[in-house]
């Protein structure tokens, strides 16, 4: 009777728990080309490639950009990239976000540097011939006297959208095709707030992050100025760290008082709980056959139905800290460090 107790007892934490982990999957490591030390930051799927975006470490400690492309994850190629005539940061950035709007990638790079050290950031995009070239900027663009952070960058229909903060608040750059960015910030409905990350959907661009220790997200059609949508506030600290379109919907996750949590918008309802939030947070969220997968720096998470339970995925041994997932059809890509891999149906 105790034994079938116990039994009971541990069957109610996993399901309350949502941690219960998956059955080891079979994850193929991918064989990157080139010389150096990989610097891997970030993945996507676009117009039927996989894309893997970073950098190379060089043995003096200098850093230049990398990235690598493949049809069939299988196969991998190194993607030729072209700085500006004359920049000195470009070609000693690392890429640590890339997108897809359109069937093409854009990016965005950043080098330390200057008097203070700040992050000196430039972004990507992709020529027709699929090299990636170095954007002209100017440099109040992404730095300055207001500048705070150029975080993470999504694509849709509409183009390219950057989301980061500024001294005023939570900010944005948007490009229809990522050659040239338009910072908005002081923006109407974005003061005193901040941005994690953001969406495109149905024509509108979507920013999700926090105001104060509530949850946060906003809209709009042309950047210029946002409105805040209700979320649901619950005791405790909350953020929207990272959001994905699935399929006419946006999931988000971030902490949700003593654990993550997930959103699913645009309505913004609170659905399901999972793990207990660290320093890091939540790294990377992507969809993959309809399902979730969303990486902190320790483990894998997967939801199937749209973010309401959750269950962790068995991860390769040396996939430690994760850096970021990224989905195509029913494959997943996981990244981190040094070293990708590829699944199927995880």
């Amino acid at each position: 009777m105790r034994a079938v107790r116990r039994l009971a007892a541990l069957i109610l934490l996993a399901v309350l728990g949502g941690c219960a982990a998956a059955p080891p999957n079979a994850w193929t490591e991918l064989s990157l080309p080139g010389p150096g030390t990989r610097l891997l930051r970030d993945g996507v799927a676009c117009g039927g490639q996989w894309y893997v975006v970073g950098g190379r470490a060089a043995p003096d400690g200098g850093t230049s950009p990398a990235a690598w492309a493949s049809t069939d994850g299988r196969s991998w190629r190194s993607v030729t990239l072209a700085a500006l005539p004359g920049s000195y940061y470009g070609p000693r950035s690392v890429l640590y976000a890339v997108a897809c709007a359109g069937g093409r990638i854009a990016a965005i790079g950043s080098r330390s540097g200057g008097a203070h050290g700040n992050p000196r950031v430039s972004t990507w995009h992709q020529r027709p011939d699929g090299s990636l070239a170095e954007a002209a900027a100017p440099f109040e663009t992404y730095g300055g006297d207001t500048a705070v952070d150029v975080g993470r960058m999504a694509g849709g229909p509409s183009g390219f959208l950057i989301a980061g903060n500024r001294t005023g608040g939570a900010a944005a750059w948007l490009s229809p095709d990522g050659t040239a960015f338009r910072l908005f910030e002081n923006a109407p409905g974005l003061a005193r707030a901040f941005a994690r990350d953001g969406a495109v959907l149905d024509g509108q661009f979507w920013l999700v992050g926090g105001l104060g220790d509530a949850p946060a997200a906003w809209s709009s059609a042309d950047g210029a100025s946002w409105r805040r949508a209700a979320l649901p506030d619950e005791e405790g600290y909350q953020e929207l760290q990272r959001v994905v379109r699935l399929g006419a919907a946006l999931v988000a996750v971030g902490p949700r008082g003593d654990t993550f949590g997930a959103w699913r918008g645009p309505g913004w309802t609170a659905v399901g709980r999972f793990g207990r939030p660290d320093a890091t947070g939540i790294r990377s969220l992507t969809v993959s056959d309809g399902r979730l997968y969303a990486a902190t720096a320790g483990r894998l998470w997967r939801s199937a139905d749209a973010g309401r339970s959750w269950l962790t995925v068995t991860t390769p041994r040396r996939a430690r800290p994760l850096s970021a997932v990224a989905g195509r059809d029913d494959r997943v890509l996981l990244i981190a460090g040094d070293r990708a891999w590829l699944a199927r149906g995880v």
